[in-house]
């Protein structure tokens, strides 16, 4: 049985729905449309909610990725997220940008494709026939998910829009061995 806002009733993905409220007032599922409106009337901000259809976006070895997107205002604050799926959920790439609630937001659209090119255009690894994925040209950037399969709740990483163990990502640092390192976490947000 599909899911269905509280506020207008229509169908929701998963990936769309906010759960939200409190143990005072009940919780609710809405649809990010229903969220906005709702967080806008709250804080008295004039607001007009976007929905911004999936587009297709090659990457450096020529592979097409399809990107959601999924607004929210944040009450002085939009993030406005670009995503691929898999089965049904937000994975692979990922991208957000957070800006002022009052921004234009198809500027704020606009910024993050052109991140998003940016981003695509990059390739961090790379297949050597002996020793299989390696990291190229020794700069690597990417996103730290969980590892839901591994029982210690370790680290997977997504580069390239891949998922990578842990296990495996350490593998490929050993071709580095000796070598210093810098390694520097930034919020989703940001660009790197």
């Amino acid at each position: 049985m599909a899911e269905v806002c509280h506020t207008c009733r229509a169908p929701i993905v998963g990936y769309d729905s906010v759960h939200c409220g409190s143990m005072e007032t009940g919780y609710r599922d809405l649809c990010s449309r229903c969220f906005n409106e709702e967080v806008a009337a709250h804080g008295d901000v004039e607001f007009q909610h976007v929905n911004f259809q999936p587009i297709e976006m090659a990457d450096a070895a020529g592979k097409s990725h399809r990107f959601h997107f999924r607004l929210h205002h944040l009450g002085d604050r939009v993030s406005l997220e670009a995503f691929e799926l898999k089965g049904g959920a937000p994975s692979g790439y990922q991208f957000q940008m957070i800006d002022e609630a009052e921004v234009d937001l198809f500027a704020v659209m606009g910024q993050l494709i052109a991140r998003m090119r940016r981003m695509l255009a990059l390739q961090h690894l790379e297949h050597e026939p002996r020793f299989g994925l390696v990291i190229k040209d020794s700069v690597v950037r990417g996103r730290i998910d969980c590892d839901l399969d591994s029982e210690e709740r370790m680290p997977q990483l997504v580069i390239d829009g891949r998922e990578i163990s842990w296990e495996a990502f350490g593998r490929m640092l050993m071709t580095f061995e000796g070598f210093q390192f810098k390694l520097e976490i930034r919020d989703r947000s940001e660009e790197v």
